[in-house]
């Protein structure tokens, strides 16, 4: 076979990434698939590749007869013997065929269809293998076509789909513009691997903090969870298992510079940071940012009601409600906004009194289980019990140097614990003196 044939199909496959084993394969199968369309048989023949002259043969075994009928199975006897000088008929000898020769214009027609075949399915299964691998990496790429809804990338080796619903609707592409973007899925198709990227994924902005944030790609940092609104407002929750690592100052950086790049990156999207608290009311609280929150309390639902003053209550609620919305699916449960007034209003109400009596209700014995105190966690109630506290009673009359002592608390619990004891005890004195001042008008009439 022409040395200048062989050479082209090399560079082809080392264009296209093909090993050389696999272009060597298909090459067989295409010359087998020739010689059969010829003659109709290929159990007498191979395919040898001369690597030594980049050249590949096809060699067929043959019977010596004194007038051959079958061309493909026998050879005649003075053939024979220019082949190899020591042969009698009924021997087998290898004759190396001339392709150009032997095949007819239909086999040879064959023969590069073959080729053409396996050279399109061997890149597609390179293409789908690599990018396969990379789902939920982010890639750079070119803006090559669009449809009316479509965005068509341009990778390199292929081509990536930016589909409108995985788009950032403040984003205004031209043709050539980069694009980053994440690579979604991988599928398979008839006409090549589908490479999905999104610019609309969550994960792209986990990503991009990876990329920007040292502390977060080397795991100081963790991202406890991202929701997001593309086009409108971002949050992230972050924490950190370092005392000495603020999560929230190492992701927006110094005067923000880290943040902002990531903001650049997304066209101006707004993007909210804030720590990660397992306490629904700290939670609720850092969710609402940028809004300022006075008290949160919690409801009979699951859920916790944040009570604004009303020059916040639309911040807290943001444009169409996206504010409120995102908060409550960043923490996982609602989160009801009230301002001062209409939460004055709900306090007259059947549900808050169930609250409010659900909270501050005591036993037979007049002492309190610490499960009464909604806001203490079960883990801390485990540790409190297990130093022999087991009554909102017993824990009022610990100090904070004596909560310090309980293995299992830090200087943060203790703040907490005593924070959620005087919210109870406030409200008990509350009723006290309630009492206290009804009495003397009793004893005066």
């Amino acid at each position: 076979m022409s040395n200048n044939f062989f050479e082209a199909l090399h560079q082809i496959a080392t264009d296209k990434g093909i090993p050389r084993d696999e272009i060597e394969s298909l090459v067989e199968s295409a010359m087998l698939s020739a010689f059969k369309k010829q003659y109709g048989a290929v159990e007498n023949v191979k395919v040898a590749f001369d690597r030594d002259n980049n050249t590949v043969k096809i060699v067929t075994r043959k019977m010596v007869v004194k007038n051959p009928t079958l061309p493909a199975e026998e050879i005649a006897y003075d053939k024979a013997l220019k082949i190899q000088k020591n042969v009698s008929l009924g021997d087998e000898i290898y004759v190396e065929e001339n392709p150009f020769d032997s095949f007819g214009r239909i086999a040879a027609q064959t023969a590069k269809q073959v080729i053409i075949q396996k050279i399109k399915e061997a890149e597609k299964n390179i293409i789908y293998n690599e990018y396969s691998g990379r789902e939920g990496e982010l890639i750079n790429g070119y803006l090559q076509r669009r449809t009316r809804d479509n965005l068509f990338v341009d990778l390199g080796k292929t081509e990536g789909l930016l589909p409108l619903r995985e788009q950032n609707p403040l984003e205004r592409y031209k043709i050539g513009d980069r694009i980053k973007a994440l690579i979604l899925s991988v599928q398979k198709s008839a006409k090549g691997p589908d490479v999905i990227l999104s610019r609309a994924n969550p994960k792209f902005v986990e990503k991009l903090f990876e990329m920007e944030i040292p502390e977060i790609y080397d795991g100081i940092v963790n991202i406890v969870k991202i929701v997001r609104e593309p086009g409108m407002r971002t949050k992230v929750a972050v924490a950190s298992d370092r005392d000495d690592v603020d999560s929230v100052g190492a992701c927006v950086g110094m005067k923000g510079i880290r943040i902002q790049s990531i903001v650049r990156e997304l066209e101006g999207e707004k993007i909210d940071v804030v720590a990660y608290y397992e306490d629904k009311k700290i939670m609720a609280a850092n969710a609402l940012t940028p809004a300022k929150v006075k008290e949160v309390v919690q409801t009979s639902g699951g859920g916790v009601i944040a009570v604004v003053d009303n020059d916040q209550y639309s911040l807290a609620v943001g444009r169409s409600g996206h504010n409120v919305r995102l908060a409550s699916r960043l923490c996982g449960f609602d989160i009801d906004i009230k301002t001062e007034e209409t939460y004055q209003a709900f306090l007259g109400t059947s549900e808050s009194r169930s609250i409010v009596d659900k909270l501050f209700s005591t036993s037979e014995t007049d002492e309190t289980p610490l499960e009464e105190l909604v806001d203490l966690e079960p883990r801390i109630i485990k540790i409190l019990e297990k130093s022999g506290i087991f009554s909102v009673e017993d824990l009022v009359e610990r100090s904070f140097e004596d909560l310090m002592k309980i293995e299992g608390i830090g200087e943060k619990t203790a703040q907490r614990i005593l924070e959620i004891l005087a919210e109870v005890v406030d409200f008990e004195d509350g009723e006290d003196s309630d009492e206290e001042e009804g009495s003397p008008d009793e004893d005066h009439v």
